[in-house]
């Protein structure tokens, strides 16, 4: 057999024109009419993507007015970053949730062969979903997208759900400790009778400083009183010209005792001026015994002098009088002083005290202090976290949602034609060729046969 040459190829093709064409228009009506009887399925398509990061708000903040501004959200540039929102895509539990919404869709189909995802160039997330009905194709691509940004909603809730719950049990902790704080505090003042130390300390430093002045004061009016005393004893003397060689006699048991008592509520009085207004009752109380008893000293040493001295003029009268003043006068300078001197020593007592009660009180105040600042703190905290649960973030930013596609993705009868097309005229060339094949088979036979038989003869 000779080889042939592509115009014997070409003429094996025209010859066979007609089977070539009638094969293509087969393949192309067959494929038309397939594809007629095919019922088409819709592919609606959805692109979002989720920001790199989401600006910080905070409701409570300082720099919450700084943090109200607008920022740029933008898409990750790292594919790592996005691989875990596909790995969620393609979850069983999103696929459950398009399932509740639209029964008619089964978890397999979803999971195996009606949905695909690709993330772009761009790095934009794309969501293909194909089904007969184009708006239900649509509708699932755009579930995919309202069901991720729920997925992504219901783990931060549950972060803010766990920090809610241990800062109320902080809150109350806090609140214990604070309370019992307070009434540490409570009875450490009731011990020492103080209600600020600062306070008490100013105003326990004056009161020193004003009966030290009265103090001095007294004594001086005591050396005074002293001197008219023996002034006045002297001149009744003379003037009486009694007990020559004898001191004059001023006192006696029951005087002392009288003027150890008036002494003892002086000093009473004087400590209880300290901590209580002079309208007080029980200042009013001890100033009436005070009297009471200045009044007792007077008559006894009235009657002392009386007793010794015999007046007989008028002179010698207004000299024992003064003298009985003046005696009185000097038991109540000498209680006054020791009430005085006894005070400012309680003072000083209580002032030496005070630097270990300001010590101990400014820990407890400081304890209280601390706990106050961190119940406060965990109040805000707990009021920015139900601020931010009642908040609503979208996590996914839609670009494009779905929408019902006008054309179907499959089948496609201008792709389809042209496929059949090209497939007809390839099985038609075939055809051709086999069929050439076999003639040339055919006749190299023949003329065997014929070769023989001639030979045979």
């Amino acid at each position: 057999m000779s080889q042939k040459t592509l115009i014997d190829f070409w003429l094996v093709l025209y010859k066979r024109k007609l089977a070539i064409a009638l094969i293509t228009i087969i393949s192309i009506i067959s494929t038309i009419v397939i594809s007629l009887l095919i019922e088409p399925v819709y592919e609606a398509k959805a692109i979002f993507y989720v920001p790199a990061s989401l600006p910080s708000l905070s409701y409570l903040s300082e720099e919450s007015t700084k943090q109200m501004a607008r920022g740029i959200v933008v898409p990750p540039t790292n594919r790592k970053d996005i691989a875990p929102y596909i790995g969620l895509l393609k979850s069983t539990i999103i696929a459950e949730y398009v399932h509740q919404e639209f029964p008619q869709k089964k978890v397999t189909k979803l999971l195996q062969s009606d949905v695909d995802f690709e993330l772009s160039n761009e790095y934009m997330l794309k969501i293909y979903s194909r089904d007969r009905d184009p708006s239900l194709a649509a509708n699932v691509a755009n579930a995919y997208i309202k069901y991720l940004n729920l997925l992504l909603q219901e783990a931060s809730l549950k972060n803010f759900e766990t920090d809610r719950y241990l800062l109320n049990n902080q809150l109350i902790d806090v609140e214990k400790n604070l309370l019992e704080a307070k009434e540490e505090m409570k009875l450490f003042e009731e011990k020492n009778n103080i209600a600020s130390v600062e306070e008490e300390i100013k105003n326990l430093t004056e009161q020193r400083t004003s009966f030290q002045t009265q103090l001095e004061n007294t004594k001086i009016l005591i050396t005074e009183n002293d001197k008219k005393i023996k002034t006045t004893v002297e001149q009744l003397k003379k003037e009486g010209n009694i007990l020559t060689e004898n001191e004059f006699i001023l006192t006696n048991p029951y005087i002392e005792y009288l003027q150890q008592k008036l002494s003892d509520q002086a000093t009473q009085i004087a400590a209880a001026s300290v901590e209580l207004e002079e309208k007080h009752p029980d200042i009013k109380a001890l100033r009436k015994q005070y009297k009471e008893t200045s009044d007792i000293l007077k008559r006894e040493i009235q009657n002392l002098v009386t007793s010794q001295i015999k007046p007989s003029n008028t002179f010698y009268e207004q000299l024992r009088q003064t003298l009985v003043n003046l005696v009185v006068e000097q038991d109540k300078l000498q209680a006054s002083m020791s009430g005085l001197i006894n005070t400012v020593d309680k003072i000083n007592q209580r002032l030496r005290r005070l630097p270990s009660i300001k010590e101990n009180w400014t820990k407890l105040n400081d304890k209280i202090e601390q706990y106050k600042s961190i119940y406060e703190k965990l109040k805000t905290d707990l009021k920015e976290t139900e601020m931010q649960q009642s908040r609503k973030i979208d996590f996914v930013v839609v670009v494009d949602n779905a929408k019902p596609p006008k054309y179907p993705s499959f089948p496609i009868i201008q792709l389809n034609i042209i496929v059949a097309l090209l497939f007809g005229l390839t099985a038609g060339i075939f055809y051709a060729f086999l069929l050439d094949y076999f003639e040339e088979i055919s006749k190299i036979r023949r003329r065997k046969i014929i070769e023989e038989l001639l030979s045979g003869e």
